[in-house]
């Protein structure tokens, strides 16, 4: 005898199930939601930037393309010559990653533009793309300011910060390296590691055996706040005294031909 109508088990599963999907749909909808908000909120504008940086890059990559078209074709005819693969095969690799940097991506179409002029290709040495690469664009801000119409081989006031001691005239160097002919960067350190950087590279040379002529040129040195701290530390002891060591800092002949290749392109200047 039957008793009541038995359900078929894939119905009763099917009835189970149901509400429980219907349960579950809007969770896993809502998680799913969550989960978008947050990725969009963490990373929905790296998309853009990434988008950004290639609009850059592009614009970056063509105002070098045009800079180099330029300095090429003011390349009179009868002094083009086929570029030494040594020179300009690593610059132009090095020069991808450095688009976005106006002063040194100009030294690297300077470069690639010399190896293809008879005249200047020559003064070209092999280091000239690593050297490219070791600079910062301080470095190349700095290395405008020793190059002139009259001769490369300027020479700029360079100081010290010394605190000595009265009873033993012993001393220590407080700061060293410290360069203000560029207006353009107001702080000590940064100078002072750029300096660093261009004699490490051998482009410049750094004395305090020496010193210019025109005091005036040194006054500056002595009205940064660096130094009034270092007047006002000295006032409050008993033993010691400030004082400001005049140098100078100039190119050395490695400096010099790569200023007249990469900075001016006016090779005559050093050769002449």
């Amino acid at each position: 005898m039957k008793g009541c109508d038995e359900m078929p088990i894939s119905d009763a599963i099917k009835t189970v199930s149901e509400p429980a999907n219907k349960l579950l749909v809007p969770l896993a909808s809502a998680a799913g939601s969550t989960l978008q908000d947050i990725w969009d909120l963490v990373f929905g504008s790296f998309g853009s930037y990434v988008e950004k940086k290639r609009i850059v890059r592009a614009r970056d990559l063509e105002n070098f393309r045009a800079s180099l078209l330029d300095k090429v074709s003011a390349i009179p005819e009868e002094r083009l010559c086929e570029p030494p693969l040594s020179i300009v095969g690593p610059a132009l690799e090095a020069s991808k990653y450095y688009f976005e940097e106006p002063d040194l991506r100009e030294m690297f179409a300077k470069l690639i533009a010399a190896s293809m002029d008879s005249e200047k290709a020559p003064a070209i040495h092999p280091s000239f793309t690593e050297i490219i690469r070791h600079l910062s664009p301080l470095d190349a801000q700095n290395l405008t300011y020793f190059t002139g119409p009259a001769s490369f081989k300027q020479i700029l006031p360079l100081g010290e910060y010394r605190v000595k001691a009265l009873s033993d005239k012993s001393y220590k160097v407080v700061q060293t390296n410290l360069f203000l002919s560029n207006p353009k960067e107001q702080s000590l350190t940064r100078q002072a590691v750029s300096i660093a950087n261009l004699a490490r590279l051998g482009l410049a040379e750094t004395t305090f055996e020496r010193y210019l002529i025109d005091k005036s040129l040194y006054e500056p040195f002595e009205q940064t706040k660096e130094y009034r701290d270092i007047l006002d530390y000295c006032s409050r002891e008993e033993d010691q005294t400030p004082t400001m060591k005049k140098g100078e800092v100039f190119l050395t002949p490695m400096g010099e031909a790569f200023c007249a290749i990469c900075i001016s392109g006016e090779v005559g200047q050093v050769v002449g």
